[in-house]
């Protein structure tokens, strides 16, 4: 362990050998941190990949630069379908560690293996589709779509999950526990796994009410006893011997008891079963033929609705989708994330992949993992971006080319705040292509943000000009 204010390696002392900072806390949230990781680790070797999870995540809330802890995590969610938060906890590792580090080789294998990238992309299209089919009431469609996800990656346990849940409110309990079996070999820790296998469970094994026969109180071989003076006497029963003839007339008259309540008791009672069958049956083909005719309306209904959503789903996916309609927001990102590692790309590259990231989707509908690593690669560009931007921006407008100066060094002033000379040229342009209320605008920024910069005494004298 090295200590947090030199590097030096630390003893068993709780101080610093080398500056005597005290590093006993730090060893207490370093060891704690470990604890965490060792924790996942051994839910993770279990398939316990749930747990394994939330372990992980406790131990990078204590060290958040904890290699290995980052790159198991990144592994966990590439296992359970979730690619895009893998490839985030990846690229962070690198950005924290980046020579000798294995998560260089996972970015790597995706990168190179285009099949499988084109593959995870259409994953998550289709799975996002599914989930806007659940919450347009379209149940059917959506198992469709999420039978073509699990046909691209089996291993996608969200998509087991929601194919189950459709199962279980179409009440096809057999196929939903098939899902749910799926999804708990990927993940035998989740704990909505086992929740929608417990419902599934009590469909399909309800409770029988046991009923009990009372015995007979007197069985074969009963007895009966009682007292002549002091002796008990000891009788058992015994059945009557009949004779002959006395069975033959019992047995004829059995047979015509039987004739007559046959005629009287079972046949009419047959007849009125038959006429109820029939009933029954007439009532049941009555049934179907409404059934049918409600279903035929049910789908005119529905053809006409998904009609007319048509164009709602068009602009649902516009979310999703760039200016050309091919590419989607986690393209993008994933696309920028490869030409920030790519040497052979530039920083504009990366900007030019995050500028086509709709900030409506980035507000409403963007995952934790995507906005930190949209963020980090923000931050790392920034400044190479904006002097990219000025440089551009200042060659136009001394080409006297207005509009393409105004739009690089506005880009150039977003990403660098604290470019003075950007924010001035800014002015300049907006005053030479003749919107002058724009450049006034600039100049006063200018004068308020940067009061001791070399640039105020010129700004104030083109806003002598424009007052003049």
């Amino acid at each position: 362990m090295e200590c947090f204010n030199c590097g030096a390696n630390l003893s068993n002392s709780p101080f610093c050998n080398a500056c005597g900072v005290d590093v006993s806390k730090y060893k207490k949230i370093m060891y704690t941190a470990n604890r965490f990781y060792n924790d996942g680790l051994m839910k993770a070797n279990v398939r316990d990949l749930s747990g394994a999870v939330v372990s992980l995540r406790q131990c990078l809330k204590f060290n958040k630069n904890h290699i290995d802890a980052r790159n198991l995590l990144g592994l966990i969610y590439f296992e359970t379908g979730e690619a895009v938060a893998g490839l985030s906890e990846w690229v962070i590792s690198k950005n924290i560690r980046a020579q000798k580090n294995i998560a260089d080789d996972y970015i790597n294998m995706i990168q190179q293996n285009q099949g499988r990238l084109e593959t995870i992309n259409t994953t998550v299209n289709k799975f996002n589709n599914a989930l806007g089919l659940c919450l347009q009431d379209s149940p059917d469609l959506a198992v469709i779509q999420l039978k073509k996800v699990l046909s691209l990656n089996p291993k996608y346990v969200k998509a087991h999950q929601l194919l189950a849940l459709l199962y279980i409110e179409k009440g096809e309990y057999e196929k939903a526990s098939k899902e749910l079996d799926r999804a708990a070999r990927i993940d035998a820790g989740s704990l909505i796994t086992r929740r929608y296998q417990k419902e599934v469970e009590k469909a399909l094994n309800p409770l029988d009410e046991k009923t009990k026969k009372k015995k007979p109180a007197f069985a074969n071989g009963a007895s009966k006893e009682y007292k002549i003076g002091n002796e008990t006497i000891i009788q058992p029963y015994k059945e009557h011997e009949n004779s002959t003839i006395s069975t033959v007339i019992h047995i004829a008259i059995g047979l015509v008891i039987g004739l007559l309540a046959a005629y009287f008791l079972i046949l009419p009672a047959k007849v009125n079963s038959v006429r109820k069958e029939n009933a029954s049956e007439v009532s049941s083909y009555g049934q179907e033929i409404d059934k049918k005719n409600a279903e035929i309306e049910e789908l005119n209904t529905k053809i006409t609705a998904l009609e007319q959503s048509n164009l709602d789903l068009q602009s649902n996916l516009q979310q999703y989708e760039g200016q050309n309609g091919t590419k989607n927001a986690t393209d993008y990102l994933l696309g920028a994330a490869y030409a920030y590692i790519d040497t052979n790309q530039t920083d504009v590259n990366v900007e030019e992949y995050l500028s086509a990231i709709g900030q409506d989707y980035i507000d409403n509908h963007a995952s934790t993992e995507f906005i930190e690593l949209y963020s980090l690669l923000q931050e790392k560009i920034g400044g190479s971006v904006s002097q990219s931007y000025y440089d551009s921006g200042l060659a136009a407008y001394n080409q006297m080319n207005y509009d393409t100066a105004i739009d690089n060094l506005k880009k150039a002033y977003n990403y660098d705040a604290t470019s003075d000379d950007a924010l001035y040229y800014l002015g300049l342009a907006y005053y030479d292509s003749g919107n002058i209320a724009e450049a006034k605008n600039r100049f006063d920024e200018l004068i308020n943000t940067f009061p001791t910069s070399e640039l105020v005494d010129k700004a104030r004298q083109k806003l002598e000009e424009i007052g003049d």
